[in-house]
């Protein structure tokens, strides 16, 4: 499954909306708009599911910690080092995921 950014469809949206003005005879471009805010109303209806990345952290944090067969094999890291270790590894997927 791979996610996007509600906000930057929405604008992209609204810039094509923007770039075709003019572009076509008037029945096509009210054609195009009501066409882009069918899109924009359905995009209105999706679900944006806010996470609580403090809680997250904290409670992957305590799991790896009382893993004995874990900490064996870990060097000891606090909840600091954690998150960063986490973050750093969230942006390399989303770099991958770019191409980058």
């Amino acid at each position: 499954m791979k996610l996007i950014d509600k906000d930057a469809l929405v604008a992209y949206i609204k810039r094509r909306m923007d770039e075709n003005r003019g572009k076509q005879t008037l029945p096509q471009y009210f054609g195009m708009v009501e066409e882009d805010l069918n899109i924009l109303s359905f995009i209105d209806t999706l679900e944006v599911k806010e996470v609580d990345l403090d809680k997250i952290f904290n409670d992957e944090y305590s799991k790896f910690s009382n893993d004995t067969d874990a900490m064996d094999y870990a060097f000891p890291i606090d909840l600091a080092d954690f998150k960063d270790f986490a973050k750093h590894f969230f942006e390399l997927g989303l770099k991958a995921q770019k191409g980058e």
